[in-house]
């Protein structure tokens, strides 16, 4: 199945703007909707869905994240990115956000640490790791010695750049851009949590699906001997979790654990705590802006069903995880967000309608039987980008009335638009039917080819036994005289 370039733009910014553990997730989701499809026998042998491009998509977009095969071996580099994977996006958004750095800065970034004075001993101690991780030898101590000297010449940088506007210019222009500066800011102040960082992510697997209360004792540890040292490392240790997590919103369960805990140690933390929430509501709210501001837009109707499905997906996590101990006031957060994201819908489903309509092309027809009816329109061709748009269009409005009830939206419009869909579809199916029987030559064979691309594209809308029936027909009036 065919692509356009929007789409695959459209689609490496969703795929780009969730964390490792959420695109992972996804992948295996999309490889397991794959399997499903191929066992069941979709009809003719195919979903309608691209699978392939979508997987494919992903699994660069995860390679790119620092998803290396088991057996590649780790260089200085990747070792010293490692540590702050968590905090990775693909995609920068228009305004930075804390706890989220752009995979596009580490490059700029790295280079600046090979070549700026201020940073020569992290640069000798980089060359230094590298030889030694080929020769097999012992690299611990050379690892704490990198991070150690680049935590020492970041500071110096950020603390000139602070000062003086000449310098700050300078790095800047040696960076890229300002936003990859922010991005070398943060990263000095996680640089001075390295350790607690490698202990949450010996404590906690990367993707974990779920925490143990055992977890979260040792996460509440942590946390505070992180926050003995810094507020803000204290609360960096939380906000790695939305990133490692499988499922980010399973983290504010840990913000849970901690407000009710009677540990007076906690006291002091509570302020870095509450940075968790408010972090998990900041993407999530994010997420239902973007869609609100892209439902005024050309549809991409499959990228769309995928981002509302997260969407939906985040809002019944966060709210399951309110509802526990019956924190309303984020309830009322998740509601205020999912009636946005339902508008949206609404103008992604009208779209969608739209679509597949313009799969459907009609004429007006003549003579006495048929009066002045409109007929399937056989004699142009669908391309390929109209039929594809088309099924994504389908399958989107397949989901419709499902996705609207997640999102706390009255299903009875969605529920419409498909019935008004499936209706359509198996009209113009009939039509086409007809146009075959009367046809010969060239036209029953354009008229069979549209047929089978309308059944194809429409397999989400309409039952199995009635596609199979329309093909029944559809053979019997190829061969009528």
């Amino acid at each position: 199945m065919t692509i356009s370039a929007q789409k695959k733009q459209q689609l490496t910014a969703f795929l780009g703007s969730l964390s490792n553990a959420a695109a992972l997730k996804l992948f295996a989701g999309l490889e397991a909707d794959r399997a499903d499809k191929r066992i069941a026998g979709a009809v003719n042998g195919k979903s309608g869905f691209p699978h392939d491009m979508l997987l494919d998509n992903l699994r660069t977009q995860l390679l790119a994240r620092g998803a290396p095969p088991l057996t590649r071996k780790y260089d200085a580099k990747r070792i010293f990115f490692s540590p702050f994977e968590d905090f990775f996006i693909g995609a920068r958004d228009d305004n930075k956000r804390r706890a989220r750095i752009a995979r596009g800065s580490l490059e700029p970034i790295w280079r600046l640490m090979m070549t700026e004075k201020a940073l020569t001993d992290a640069a000798f101690a980089a060359a230094a790791l590298d030889d030694a991780i080929r020769d097999d030898a012992d690299a611990e101590a050379l690892e704490r010695a990198l991070f150690i000297a680049a935590e020492a010449g970041f500071g110096r940088i950020c603390e000139e750049a602070k000062t003086n506007a000449a310098v700050h210019a300078r790095v800047v222009e040696a960076l890229g851009d300002e936003a990859v500066f922010n991005d070398m800011e943060e990263l000095r102040t996680l640089l001075t949590g390295v350790d607690f960082l490698h202990q949450l992510q010996a404590l906690i697997p990367n993707a974990a699906p779920s925490l143990t209360e055992e977890q979260l004792y040792e996460i509440r540890s942590l946390f505070l001997s992180a926050h003995d040292q810094s507020n803000a490392l204290g609360a960096y240790i939380l906000l790695a979790l939305i990133g490692r997590l499988e499922k980010p919103w399973r983290a504010l369960g840990v913000y849970y654990h901690l407000a009710g805990s009677a540990d007076e140690r906690l006291d002091a933390a509570r302020d870095a705590a509450a940075e968790l929430p408010e972090t998990l509501f900041e993407e999530f709210e994010s997420l239902a802006r973007a869609l609100e501001r892209d439902g005024a837009g050309a549809l991409d109707a499959e990228t769309a069903r995928l981002r509302v499905t997260y969407f939906a997906d985040y809002a019944d996590g966060l709210a399951s995880q309110a509802k526990k101990i019956g924190d309303n006031v984020f309830l009322n957060r998740v509601e205020a967000s999912r009636d946005v994201a339902g508008e949206a819908f609404d103008r992604f489903v009208e779209q969608a309608l739209a679509a597949l309509r313009a799969a459907m092309p009609v004429r007006q027809g003549g003579g006495s039987s048929q009066l002045m009816s409109q007929r399937p329109d056989i004699a142009h061709a669908l391309s390929p980008a109209l039929v594809g748009q088309a099924a994504d269009a389908a399958a989107l409005i397949s989901a419709a009335p499902s996705l609207a009830a997640r999102l706390g939206a009255e299903p009875d419009f969605s529920s419409l638009i498909t019935e008004e869909a499936r209706d359509k579809c198996a009209i113009f199916a009939k039509d086409l039917i007809v146009e075959i029987r009367a046809a010969e030559g060239d036209e029953r064979k354009a008229a069979r080819r549209m047929l089978e691309q309308i059944l194809n594209l429409a397999a989400p809308l309409l039952d199995s036994d009635d596609i199979g029936l329309f093909r029944d027909r559809a053979a019997a009036a190829a061969v009528a005289v």
